[in-house]
């Protein structure tokens, strides 16, 4: 009977994190649909950031990115300290899960601080930048070494780049203020504004990994 609870509590965890991963792509793909920024042009995943589609003055739907940013990291948060997350040495075990929920916390606190309130938002976006690959390397050894298939690297790696090269920028702070894109390039944005582009990489590719996580994974009981 025990096995059969613990079965089914991992079971719901794993479903409230692949709801939380939902929540961090779905919202922000409907309001890309609907947004007209300060020139009046369309949203552009090459050159429009996630924090933009979060502005309240700016995004009609700028409530439902950030709510989806705050709930889906607390669901997150919820599969991360689960006893089904990626386990066998429990240094491994603890690592992965604390660095997973510093990392699901950055999240929600990006929603919570949007891009409205300057700072605080940057620096919640810097610690996301920062959690990412720190828990990407941990998970990356867990699968290595104890749990097939071990594809799932990739996405954690790529991920772990993107996140890298964006905390490595000089004007990271900067790109993160409110008005910024706007003030640095008024109606006239460059094809490629390369902020916005990884940002968008990153989220997808922690969106990939973090769902071969939750379901592809074949499990071993601890």
């Amino acid at each position: 009977m025990a096995s059969n609870d613990g079965q089914t509590l991992l079971r719901l965890a794993n479903r409230l994190g692949s709801l939380g991963i939902i929540m961090l792509v779905l919202p922000s793909l409907l309001a890309s649909l609907v947004y007209v920024g300060e020139a009046g042009e369309a949203f552009n995943f090459l050159n429009h950031s996630l924090s933009e589609l979060g502005r309240y003055d700016s995004s009609p739907l700028a409530l439902l990115v950030n709510g989806g940013l705050f709930f889906g990291g607390l669901f997150l948060v919820v599969s991360f300290t689960s006893r089904g997350w990626l386990r066998r040495r429990r240094p491994i075990k603890l690592s992965l899960n604390l660095s997973g929920v510093l990392m699901s916390l950055s999240v929600a606190a990006c929603g919570l601080f949007p891009v409205n309130v300057g700072m605080v938002h940057a620096w919640a976006m810097t610690a996301f930048y920062v959690m990412t690959p720190i828990c990407a390397v941990l998970y990356c050894f867990a699968i290595l070494t104890e749990i097939p298939p071990r594809w799932g690297v990739i996405p954690a790696l790529a991920a772990a780049g993107c996140a890298i090269a964006l905390l490595m920028r000089p004007d990271r702070l900067l790109a993160l203020m409110d008005r910024y894109p706007y003030g640095l390039f008024g109606a006239d944005r460059p094809l490629i504004w390369w902020p916005a582009l990884l940002g968008w990489m990153l989220l997808g590719f922690v969106a990939i990994w973090l769902l071969y996580a939750l379901v592809l994974v074949k499990r071993r009981n601890a």
